[in-house]
């Protein structure tokens, strides 16, 4: 409900109607609305994931990151998440936060024997910007460490028990792979 209508709302019934209250509340609705509409920005600002343009630029120059022209904000909100959690002693622990910060799908760190293991688990593939993830991750390792990545591909291997031609004929490639992540799952 807009601001207009529910200060009007909040009057008596024989006010609701009176065009002088009307024009008033039109007037006062508006600006109201608008510093709604401000505040939420303000707030929405207060974090990463929902920064716009201007503050995550602010943002960026503080933490001193430069991102390509045409980056997607979402890469660049995980970017700068990335770079605040990062800031620490450099553990297994710390590096996955780091990994976390970019959405699709399930990254695992481990170490073995003397590097470091990223496995992507998730079906759903890896982050769609997967340097900036490799450039996060190789600013807060130790330079010493190596780092290798292992990647998850499903193949047809994996489905083909649980369906017939015919079932098949009928879907996409991700109508199995939902079908049987629900089936399986």
């Amino acid at each position: 409900m807009k601001n207009k209508e529910y200060i009007i709302s909040a009057l008596h019934k024989l006010y609701r109607r009176d065009p002088w209250i009307n024009e008033l509340f039109n007037a006062a609705g508006v600006n109201m609305d608008k510093l709604s509409e401000y505040l939420d920005e303000i707030y929405g600002n207060n974090y990463f994931d929902t920064a716009t343009e201007n503050k995550l630029r602010r943002f960026e120059a503080e933490a001193d990151i430069v991102y390509p022209k045409g980056s997607t904000i979402l890469n660049r909100r995980s970017a700068l998440r990335a770079k605040w959690v990062g800031s620490g002693k450099a553990t297994l622990a710390l590096l996955q936060s780091v990994a976390d910060s970019w959405g699709n799908g399930l990254v695992t760190l481990s170490f073995e024997k003397g590097k470091i293991h990223v496995t992507f688990n998730s079906p759903v593939g890896v982050p769609d910007d997967l340097d900036g993830l490799e450039n996060a991750l190789g600013t807060v390792k130790p330079a010493h460490l190596a780092i290798y990545y292992t990647f998850l591909y499903y193949t047809w291997q994996r489905y083909k028990d649980g369906f017939t031609w015919q079932q098949v004929n009928e879907m996409t490639w991700n109508g199995v792979r939902n079908k049987e992540d629900l089936s399986h799952g």
